[in-house]
């Protein structure tokens, strides 16, 4: 299941942002965490909440979440 996703997030993050990842975590170093999980989210239409739903994440535990946005 996470494989799934993670390929779904790379090949949307691949469309959206005209590159050619072939592994998220490339993506990831290149353009930090927060940054793609915001251009899903925003695939998706869910615009304007991404530090919200990190920070909501976070404070219940299901993310240890430290990046700078």
């Amino acid at each position: 299941m996470e494989d799934n996703a993670r390929q779904k997030v790379l090949e949307t993050f691949n469309e959206v942002k005209n590159t050619r990842f072939t592994d998220l975590k490339d993506a990831i170093e290149e353009y930090g965490a927060a940054y793609i999980f915001d251009v899903w989210l925003r695939y998706i239409g869910i615009v304007g909440y991404t530090r919200d739903i990190l920070a909501a994440l976070s404070a219940v535990g299901m993310l240890d979440y430290e990046e700078e946005w």
